[in-house]
């Protein structure tokens, strides 16, 4: 055991030295750190390396919203539960996390355990000077498979900073195809207190509730029909649109939202940017008009034809649009999001400059990119040699060419992305959630049956068990990160980062004048 003088940031505002008992042959400590004349820390950590000549602080974290932290860890420590054999638990009972136990301990998050005992990863870069993106992939039905990750992140942020933490709080993009357009607009669609429409749970109640009114149940005559012309009527889905967002815009979003579109008169990409709809009227549709053209699968919905102002292009001037699905263009919306983030901050207008004044590569980025559950499909050459165009397009209750070109489109987006990152050297940054475990009716868009939403709720479940994965940029296969053990745990470390980037923007645009007189104290627990 030695005495020393500790000399670290508090708040990125003061330096102090503290004067610690640190047992040097344990790996970390556990300290309370309360400061006259100043508030109080309520816990924090910091993890001790080298011998009694040598010691070096190498972390030291807030946890502000947690003032018992220090006592869950002991109460724990004692009762000999470790952090790894609560996750254990937690991967045969995804929904503990959600709900919690009885017992304090339990509830903390998988983040909040990682850090107790030193094994919380970071991302690169500094907090408060990121951009934050999320993406979501088109899928139909399966919309409800990302919903429900979302509604885990949520549920952590709410456990970091209170139960009025919205999605919404923390992306400055929310970007989304076809039904990921659909979720895109349902958490940034502002209400009447300009606070988030939905909560990621009520998204998840609204694709297991109004799937069926959506996509109603057919038979053989409805296939038949689907020969010549759309599966399934667009008002359903309308009047659920205009029940929710009325005459909201995209310029009302209360984060930036990117939902993209394919317009077949002009054959190509439309992409409704808030950023682009505040300087260019024609990009600021109504919500119901965008969502109504992201979901215009063909062969399920019909193409969507609506027309807006267009006064940059002359007084009294209208804009027609002709939409169908984004899929078509970009069923994976990640890469399109990046650039458009990046865009708007090096060339264009962003909220963001004054804090980002120089954009350094992919490390001010944090990007989670959420799929819809991977299409396994899979054919042998000697078979589709005989196929005509009906079997192309239609085979087995399948549409062949449209899953290759969309898991085709998929896979290279996220192949894309995760080299940039690795490249740059910052792959923690960068987290995609995608299934392979869907099958049967589970991969069909419109399959709108109660068991079949509940088993894609299960499949959403069962992946946040399994170990998190990337891609691996020599040679594309999926591999297992190093850093984090589970798709739960990666979640929730990512909430942790989310939630420590907005503290650090609050810092820059709330700087704390030093105090000369500041007295501290500090108490070490030993956790080992």
């Amino acid at each position: 055991m030695q005495n020393t003088s500790l000399d670290f940031m508090v708040d990125g505002i003061w330096t102090l030295a503290v004067e610690s008992v640190v047992d040097t042959s344990r790996p970390s400590t556990q300290f309370e750190l309360s400061c006259s004349g100043w508030r109080k820390v309520h816990a924090a950590r910091i993890r001790v390396h080298g011998g009694s000549n040598d010691l070096k602080l190498a972390v030291l974290t807030y946890q502000s919203t947690a003032p018992s932290l220090i006592r869950r860890i002991m109460s724990r420590s004692n009762s000999s539960k470790s952090s790894m054999s609560t996750a254990t638990e937690n991967r045969n009972d995804i929904t503990s996390l959600n709900h919690g136990a009885d017992d304090e301990s339990e509830q903390l998050s998988p983040c909040l355990r990682m850090e107790a005992d030193g094994t919380l990863p970071q991302p690169e870069g500094t907090a408060g000077r990121r951009l934050t993106i999320l993406s979501m992939d088109g899928g139909g039905v399966r919309g409800v498979i990302p919903s429900v990750w979302l509604e885990y992140l949520e549920s952590e942020l709410q456990k970091l900073d209170g139960e009025g933490a919205r999605i919404a709080d923390y992306f400055d993009v929310i970007a989304g195809t076809s039904t990921g357009g659909l979720i895109a607009a349902m958490l940034t669609a502002p209400d009447a207190n300009q606070r988030p429409m939905f909560t990621a749970q009520q998204v998840t109640k609204f694709y297991i509730d109004e799937a069926a009114t959506i996509f109603p149940p057919s038979g053989t005559l409805s296939a038949i029909k689907s020969f010549f012309g759309p599966k399934y009527k667009a008002t359903p889905l309308k009047n659920l649109l205009v029940e929710y967002f009325n005459d909201l815009k995209i310029g009302d979003a209360l984060t930036d939202v990117l939902i993209t579109s394919f317009d077949v008169k002009t054959q190509q990409p439309v992409f409704f940017d808030k950023q682009v709809a505040k300087k260019s009227e024609r990009f600021n549709a109504p919500y119901v008009d965008v969502c109504l053209g992201t979901s215009a699968a063909p062969t399920y919905l019909p193409a969507h034809h609506f027309v807006v102002p267009d006064k940059d292009s002359g007084p009294g001037k209208t804009h027609e649009y002709n939409l169908i699905d984004g899929g078509i263009a970009a069923n994976n919306p990640t890469q399109v999001a990046i650039l458009h983030a990046v865009k708007d901050l090096m060339i264009g207008e962003c909220p963001h400059k004054g804090r980002i004044p120089h954009f350094e590569g992919y490390k001010d980025l944090l990007v989670l990119s959420l799929g819809t559950g991977d299409q396994t499909v899979s054919y042998e050459a000697k078979d589709m040699a005989g196929w005509g165009t009906l079997t192309w397009v239609l085979k087995d209750g399948k549409q062949p060419i449209i899953q290759m070109l969309q898991n085709s489109s998929a896979y290279l987006v996220d192949f894309d992305v995760a080299i940039r990152f690795q490249i740059d050297n910052v792959e923690r940054n960068y987290l995609r959630l995608e299934t392979k475990d869907i099958k049967g009716d589970m991969e069909r868009l419109d399959s709108s049956d109660p068991k079949n939403m509940q088993a894609l709720v299960d499949v959403a479940k069962k992946l946040l068990g399994q170990h998190a994965k990337y891609r691996n940029a020599v040679n594309g296969e999926l591999v297992d990160k190093d850093y984090v053990g589970t798709n739960q745990q990666a979640l929730s470390c990512f909430a942790k980062w989310l939630s420590e980037e907005k503290k650090g923007r609050h810092r820059l645009e709330n700087p704390i004048p030093a105090q000369p007189d500041l007295a501290a104290a500090a108490y070490v627990y030993s956790v080992d």
